[in-house]
């Protein structure tokens, strides 16, 4: 499907969106041609994941994922903009931040399931501040879960060794952080993950070639050391060694899929035993 971000200047962005059915009704589904997709939104009754990829893929590239995913879940899968199918625009971290949000209202307006988001690299980024920047319009996500996530984007640029190698060059931060920085691409999730008002799950491989796990741990312990769990909820790190998941295939895991299913249970714990303390 295609979903149309609204603009005030008339210049609207369309979004490439995958709806990914969960897998106890995919039987259903291949017996009718008529299915009411839209039903499965209304009833309430499945939890949605809004999935959001990470840099230099698109919604295509995890479908393994989405197998596993889909027993748990209700699925939405889109396409940053420039990404994919969706359409092509301006590239801020307003911009994308805003387009997702748009997408996670959409969803709420259609559905009084609980909402999860998914993260996954530069999508751990987008998601993180999308839950800060819906705490204040008053949204709250049921769970976050962030997939081999970073502190922020100039940090992983600063760690990386290709690049670090160039750092002590002059032009070094006036032609590749600043640019970054002056179009909100950092992503700080350092700072916003402290505003996250649900459980955090945290998944990252010993072996990523591309973000160092030293990084996902400096995450897990400034939001674990910056959040009430009493009121924000716990937050749960899952480190695998080196088994070649790298940064792309933490999928391969035997473990993923009852770590999915108790953070699952865990999140939804946490919200009936948050509206016993109202």
């Amino acid at each position: 499907m295609h979903i149309t971000v609204p603009y005030e200047d008339s210049l609207n962005i369309t979004l490439g969106v995958w709806q990914i059915i969960p897998k106890e009704l995919v039987s259903d589904i291949v017996k009718n041609e008529d299915y009411n997709f839209d039903g499965i939104l209304d009833n309430g009754k499945y939890n949605i994941l809004l999935y959001l990829h990470g840099n230099g893929a698109d919604r295509t590239k995890s479908i393994e994922l989405y197998e596993i995913l889909r027993e748990f879940f209700h699925i939405f899968a889109l396409d940053y903009r420039g990404n994919g199918d969706s359409s092509k625009g301006e590239l801020t971290g307003e911009y994308v931040i805003n387009d997702v949000g748009y997408i996670y209202k959409w969803l709420k307006r259609r559905s009084n399931a609980r909402i999860f988001v998914w993260g996954h690299s530069f999508g751990s980024g987008v998601a993180t501040l999308l839950l800060e920047k819906l705490k204040k319009e008053g949204i709250q996500s049921s769970g976050l879960i962030l997939e081999s996530p970073f502190t922020s984007v100039t940090d992983v640029i600063e760690t990386y060794s290709f690049i670090k190698f160039y750092s002590f060059l002059p032009w070094f931060e006036a032609t590749i952080v600043d640019p970054i920085k002056t179009n909100d691409l950092d992503f700080n999730e350092k700072i916003a993950i402290s505003d996250v008002d649900c459980p955090i799950m945290i998944l990252h491989a010993k072996d990523d070639e591309i973000i160092p796990y030293s990084i996902a741990t400096e995450l897990y312990y400034t939001a674990i050391n910056n959040r009430n769990a009493t009121y924000q909820g716990n937050v749960t790190y899952h480190l695998y060694e080196d088994n070649g998941y790298g940064h792309m295939h933490i999928y391969l895991s035997p473990d993923l899929p009852l770590q999915v299913r108790d953070f699952r249970d865990e999140c939804l714990e946490f919200e009936n035993s948050s509206k016993r303390l109202v």
